[in-house]
């Protein structure tokens, strides 16, 4: 009797400690989604581009927000084949820890980059400073898309409980919106405690740098909690004996009109959030 008690106790608290780390995992990860899809834009327009050239100011402003534009449509393309090669992944660590780790590191490090003004290259080279640039926000964001559908794919191999999957889930959720929303409330009292100069409430690039340092810091610390907090379960259900290639990914897709009309819709929808924060 006191082995089956002490037994489901460790396995209420094994549940705990994963639901806690995954919600941790998802305040972090809605963070960084806030940071990059809302903030980074207004650090490039209003901040990083005060050469005194306005015609140059504006036009290297132009040229980054089209080009955020047309790789976050790009990354939608390539989305499904991301989610394939991490559907054929296995490593002693799991199927997606490894790439919650591996994206959600080298995206924050990647962020970080981004939020300066690659030692003044902006200025004195702004040629090379786009090319850095596109490279570097490639890289993230590849690197997140990884991060992101492991972290969401997790859910289902936490655990046998379908109960316990539905409170990891519902946890998650509430922390990743609290996550997305916080942003906007400390985001500007951060950037201004870390700034030399006020501008008119606007702070500097040292301030915006420090917020961008505090972000990705969480996003290593979120997902290196995600790693040890939680445990994938093996499963006989999931265990998927025919892999699928991007052909038949291709062919799922093309072949599959409500699938098509699904992701049409989401692709215009995207378009319009990008044109509409590059403007």
């Amino acid at each position: 009797m006191n082995q089956t008690t002490h037994a489901s106790k460790d396995l209420k608290k094994s549940a705990a400690t994963s639901r806690i780390s995954y919600a941790f995992g998802a305040f972090g990860h809605d963070i960084f989604y806030a940071t990059l899809s809302a903030y980074f834009i207004t650090f490039i327009t209003s901040h990083l581009f005060n050469t005194g050239d306005a015609a140059q100011n504006n036009r290297m402003v132009l040229y980054i927000t089209q080009l955020i534009a047309g790789l976050r449509i790009v990354e939608l393309i390539i989305a499904p084949f991301i989610g394939n090669m991490i559907d054929n992944t296995k490593t002693r660590r799991g199927k997606f820890k490894p790439w919650v780790v591996a994206g959600g590191t080298i995206s924050s490090l990647a962020l970080l980059i981004l939020f300066t003004d690659m030692g003044g290259l902006n200025k004195t080279n702004p040629v090379l400073y786009l090319i850095i640039f596109v490279f570097i926000y490639i890289t993230m964001n590849i690197f997140y898309s990884f991060k992101d559908i492991g972290f969401w794919s997790m859910v289902p191999v936490l655990s046998f409980s379908s109960e316990e999957r539905e409170k990891t889930a519902t946890f998650a959720r509430i922390n990743s919106t609290i996550g997305a929303n916080i942003v906007g409330v400390v985001i500007m009292p951060i950037v201004l405690f870390f700034s030399l100069h006020r501008n008119g409430g606007a702070g500097d690039n040292r301030g915006w740098f420090w917020f961008a340092f505090i972000v990705a810091l969480l996003g290593v610390l979120t997902v290196l909690a995600v790693a040890f907090g939680t445990h994938e379960i093996e499963s006989d259900l999931r265990k998927n004996t025919e892999k699928t290639g991007f052909k038949d990914i291709l062919k799922v897709l093309t072949k599959n009109d409500q699938l098509m009309a699904i992701a049409l819709s989401y692709v215009l929808y995207t378009t319009g959030i990008s044109i509409l924060n590059a403007s």
